[in-house]
């Protein structure tokens, strides 16, 4: 079961909510009216979420063969090449 503050909770003692986000590594439910308004989680949790999703996204990718296999350095170095004009491109 999660954690549960109040809004009233929040709006109080905000940074130790935080902290307590920080700590647990787990969300925190906000409840208004006895009811589930949203979640407080830290950045730990935050960063794990979104290395998930880019895990996910690439192994999807990567099954409709939509990435690309570099064999050698020459291959490594023309991808640099590339990535540099469409970077610097943007300025």
């Amino acid at each position: 079961m999660f954690n549960t503050v109040s809004a009233r909770q929040i709006q109080r003692e905000y940074k130790k909510v935080l902290q307590k986000a920080n700590k647990s590594k787990e969300p925190i439910v906000v409840m208004a009216n006895n009811k589930p308004l949203g979640a407080v989680i830290g950045l730990d949790l935050l960063e794990k979420i979104q290395l998930e999703i880019l895990v996910s996204q690439a192994l999807e990718d990567s099954k409709l063969g939509k990435t690309k296999v570099i064999k050698n350095m020459k291959d490594l170095k023309e991808d640099f090449q590339e990535l540099e004009k469409y970077v610097f491109s943007k300025d």
